[in-house]
């Protein structure tokens, strides 16, 4: 059985993206114990996540994801345990927690630059640039926020909203794909 926090983020890097990140605005600002979670969340993301992130994106995400939800939250919704490690089971995912991960994650990674640049890399007749042009229209940082929470909080629309991404990545793909 996968491990809930690393299912989640696996939906969003189906086809095993690995990028560079956004420009994140600020360093979080964390205390001794928000810094040990968010250490102990970054190893697990960077270390579990098949290299879809990379050591940098990792500390981004887990620094803001701590941030923004705060260790008291993330213990409450058994997405660490008590040693402040991420939690292997059992982790409740709520719509204002699972926004704040999607946030963290978006605020740290290029998606739609991250998924161009390893499909193109993966079949060199995709043309990135149009790929990524492609994906921001049809996959835009809110699309990609809503399939997120729904995964995550496992809502009624989450298979739907799993087929349609597929189904966009896939047309995406067509269109930048030289004849």
């Amino acid at each position: 059985m996968k491990k809930a926090v690393l299912a989640a983020l696996a939906v969003v890097l189906t086809l095993s993206v690995a990028a560079c990140g956004s420009d994140s605005k600020e360093t979080p600002k964390l205390g001794a114990e928000e810094k040990k979670v968010a250490a102990n969340i970054s190893k697990t993301f960077s270390n579990e996540s098949s290299g879809a992130l990379t050591a940098k994106e990792a500390d981004c995400f887990a620094d803001g994801f701590v941030e923004k939800v705060g260790v008291k939250k993330l213990k409450a919704a058994k997405l660490i345990n008590e040693k402040g490690e991420l939690n292997q089971t059992g982790a409740k995912f709520d719509d204002e927690i699972s926004g704040k991960f999607a946030d963290a994650f978006l605020g740290c990674v290029d998606y739609q630059k991250r998924q161009a640049e390893e499909i193109a890399k993966a079949d060199k007749k995709v043309d990135a640039v149009k790929l990524q042009a492609c994906l921001e229209k049809e996959m835009p940082e809110s699309y990609v926020k809503k399939l997120i929470v729904a995964s995550q909080t496992q809502s009624a629309d989450g298979a739907k909203l799993v087929e349609e991404s597929t189904k966009k990545l896939s047309g995406c793909k067509t269109q930048a794909t030289a004849k």
